[in-house]
């Protein structure tokens, strides 16, 4: 993919994953469009982003009024990278239906509706001779799972397999789906979880280092990278 002149939205802009996968997409000559998930949190979004949205991937509401904006611009849309998420633990007996049901839909379904919504200014933007992008970072537990953790590694599953079929769906299209298994990295997510509390684990990757793995995935028109990749 040639990133210089690209439009990309990314989902979770203002996190540490999301803005060093920002920066270096601007470092290239991308446009970004960084989402946050509150007013309150937007403050965080880089200043010079092309755009800085709202988008609560809880909330269907959000998730609609986003792809209806960024369809209404009738501008294109070369790329769509989610490094939103959140993470709860516990065990299967303790972790309650209401909890995974939230993981489930920030990590799997929100963002799986976002993209649903937005394939048809992905489509344009190939049809007009671009290479768009979908990228998912379902992370390591999309490979195997964890103790503690059963819910958590249901949403990135769930979420991985969505990516895997959507792949084979959209290739006629000519829109790539890239998704990314990093292992534990050091961005604090585990020390803001929802719910429960993280076990401790043991020191992990740099998010600098899984950002650039990630986005030279896409510049080399990568479909897939392993936890051994990174």
């Amino acid at each position: 993919m040639i990133i210089e002149g690209s439009r990309i939205l990314v989902l979770g802009a203002n996190g540490v994953l999301g803005s060093y996968i920002s920066e270096l997409l601007q470092s290239k000559g991308a446009q970004i469009l960084g989402t946050a998930r509150s007013n309150q949190s937007s403050v965080t979004l880089n200043a010079n982003f092309s755009e800085r949205l709202i988008l609560d991937l809880n909330d269907p509401v959000s998730i609609a009024a986003v792809a209806s904006y960024l369809i209404s611009s009738e501008l294109p849309l070369d790329g769509v990278i989610n490094a939103a998420g959140v993470v709860g633990f516990g065990t299967v007996e303790a972790t309650s239906s209401q909890m995974a049901a939230m993981l489930m839909q920030v990590n799997h379904l929100g963002p799986a509706e976002l993209v649903t919504q937005l394939l048809p200014v992905l489509k344009k933007s190939a049809e007009v001779g671009n290479t768009p992008i979908v990228v998912g970072i379902t992370g390591v537990v999309a490979e195997r799972a964890f103790p503690g953790m059963a819910a958590y590694v249901a949403s990135k599953t769930a979420h991985a397999a969505w990516l895997s079929a959507l792949a084979l769906e959209i290739r006629r299209a000519k829109i790539r789906v890239l998704d990314a298994h990093p292992g534990h990295t050091e961005t604090g997510l585990a020390s803001r979880s929802v719910f429960g509390s993280a076990p401790k684990f043991p020191q992990g990757l740099t998010p600098e280092h899984v950002a650039q793995v990630i986005v030279t995935a896409i510049e080399r028109d990568a479909t897939s990278l392993t936890s051994a990749d990174f």
